[in-house]
């Protein structure tokens, strides 16, 4: 009658989505702030203008153009709670406890990932496409060369010199363009009939669109519409994030012994933005 077959085998394996991948933090420049409220950094916004030629006993015209500012990151916290069955975590075949801390670091990371890219700066980091005088302004903007729904070759010429030089070939300075964009980019050609996408020759080595490596990201902004942003060229390593608390998970195996579960929290405090706006360039669509 069937009594003697085990009536199902478990695999010891999970069926899941793929991750998507984070890229600012490892490219950024980051601090930690542990007894302190905020980080407060001094800028110098304007140089003080050109010495004069002058006779010996006179001292040039007074100056007035050098000017100060400061940028200043405060983390902000993110948290969320779940509650798991413990018989799920007693009878799985499955590590259930580090699979919940290892999902919920993620879902940390892609937060993050998302608000270094397009937060508002309001209680959340400041993003890389958010216009802000406190980051990137619009006079960052580079849609020469774009059509209103599609990224042109002469754009991403436009973009490499608007940067300074002094901040390309820097490992931190990348393009940053989601999958769309990439397959739009990836078949572009120059004057000369060659493509501006140049394949990695051999293993390990990044592919490069004129002569400066890629980062495809999920979180670039994707819609291809009259005055949006499409992509970035930039120096990274401006852009700052700040922690006063890495991602911390507290597990309560008390609260909610009435129900049989326990429960996770966690949390994190962190703040970004770009502090200098001259080493980015955004793509926007004419």
């Amino acid at each position: 009658g069937g009594y003697i077959v085990t009536p199902q085998q478990f695999i010891t394996s999970l069926i899941r989505a793929v991750d998507d991948q984070v890229f600012i933090r490892q490219l950024a420049t980051k601090f930690a702030v542990e007894k302190a409220e905020s980080v407060g950094a001094p800028s110098l916004d304007s140089d003080p203008g050109d010495p004069e030629w002058t006779a010996e006993i006179k001292t040039g015209s007074e100056d007035n153009a050098m000017e100060f500012g400061k940028r200043e990151l405060h983390p902000h916290p993110l948290a969320r709670r779940i509650k798991v069955s413990n018989k799920l975590i007693r009878v799985s075949v499955l590590n259930i406890d580090a699979l919940v801390r290892d999902r919920l670091a993620y879902k940390v990371a892609i937060v993050h990932e998302r608000a270094f890219m397009n937060g508002s700066g309001a209680n959340q980091p400041l993003g890389l496409f958010t216009t802000s005088d406190k980051g990137i302004s619009n006079s960052r903007d580079v849609s020469t060369g774009n059509t209103t729904t599609a990224i042109g070759a002469d754009n991403l010429f436009e973009m490499v010199y608007t940067l300074k030089g002094q901040y390309l070939g820097r490992a931190s300075t990348k393009w940053l363009f989601h999958r769309l964009a990439l397959k739009m980019i990836r078949k572009l050609k120059d004057g000369n009939n060659q493509y501006l996408w140049q394949p990695g020759l051999t293993q390990g080595q990044p592919d490069t669109i004129l002569g400066i490596g890629v980062i495809n990201s999920e979180y670039v902004p994707s819609t291809f519409t009259t005055g949006l942003y499409v992509g970035l060229l930039g120096d990274f390593s401006f852009y700052w994030i700040v922690d006063a608390l890495d991602a911390a998970i507290q597990v309560l195996d008390q609260l909610y012994a009435e129900s049989n579960q326990t429960g996770y929290i966690i949390r994190s405090e962190t703040d970004g933005m770009p502090v200098l706006e001259e080493a980015f360039v955004r793509s926007k669509l004419a």
